[in-house]
């Protein structure tokens, strides 16, 4: 069976893309959101195990979609205005991500210990387009491996 007798149109898809853009990214978004208050919380606490497994709680998102080729441009400017949203999110996530690692090398510097290496690893964002699939991946991975 070819690649693209696997795929479906996107009319087909419509009803799982709105519960997607509607209800399934801003639901993670929000949880992204809980999570980066608790980080910051816990570090301005000093709770270090605490952030160190929000961190690996806000790992858990993952979106990824593959539609026929096109079908591409409809389903892209269905997604874009979430993507944006997400993207902005996971900078913002980053820049905390990075504080809190900076505060911990402080912290340690100050005691003369040496920052362990689990707690320096960071998320990362991918996006791929290609000729007939769109893949926006968010994943933080644990010990900084990325899941697709």
């Amino acid at each position: 069976m070819s690649e693209d007798e696997e795929k479906v149109k996107l009319g087909r898809l419509e009803p799982a893309l709105q519960k997607f853009t509607k209800m399934l990214i801003p639901t993670d978004l929000e949880r992204l959101r809980k999570h980066q208050l608790n980080i910051e919380k816990y570090q301005r606490r000093r709770i270090w195990d605490k952030m160190h497994e929000e961190h690996i709680n806000a790992g858990r998102t993952k979106l990824c979609l593959k539609v026929q080729g096109d079908d591409l441009g409809l389903l892209k400017r269905s997604i874009d205005p979430v993507k944006e949203e997400a993207s902005a999110a996971t900078a913002e996530f980053l820049q905390l991500h990075l504080e809190s690692v900076e505060e911990r090398k402080k912290q340690f510097n100050d005691e003369g210990t040496l920052l362990q290496p689990s707690l320096t690893r960071s998320m990362a964002v991918v996006g791929l387009n290609c000729d007939k699939c769109i893949y926006f991946v968010v994943c933080w991975g644990v010990n900084g491996d990325v899941r697709y």
